[in-house]
């Protein structure tokens, strides 16, 4: 028997421009931090390239590629705590902070709806 989650399309649709604006907010706010802190362009490249490989799988809707970016996230919280109470710290060190979260839940979801839709398709 297949579970029917309720207005699943709805979800999926709320989850996926959540998880496209908080990638890409995530991206500029990266960005802007280590301009603003002066970090050299190797270092910046080094903190966009992880997620920029996801960037493919992210347009495919592909769910397991967007369930790999929930586990990267995570490495990214990490550190964004740790720059958070750094003395440091500045408000974009905040704002990572909340699009990292942001990201994580919308793209945990958007992962496990799109899941469902696949399956919902090919088992009507």
């Amino acid at each position: 028997m297949t579970k029917v989650i309720a207005q699943l399309s709805k979800k999926l649709n709320v989850a996926r421009k959540l998880t496209w604006g908080s990638y890409l907010l995530l991206m500029a706010v990266l960005l802007a931090n280590a301009i603003w802190s002066g970090t050299p362009v190797s270092l910046m490249v080094f903190t966009m390239v992880p997620l920029l490989i996801f960037l493919p799988g992210l347009r495919r809707e592909r769910y397991k590629t967007i369930s790999m970016l929930c586990f990267v996230t995570l490495m990214y919280f990490m550190v964004t705590v740790t720059n958070l109470f750094a003395p440091s710290a500045n408000w974009l060190d905040a704002v990572e902070l909340v699009l990292i979260v942001v990201l994580f839940g919308a793209a945990m979801m958007f992962s496990r709806w799109k899941q469902y839709s696949l399956y919902q398709e090919d088992n009507p």
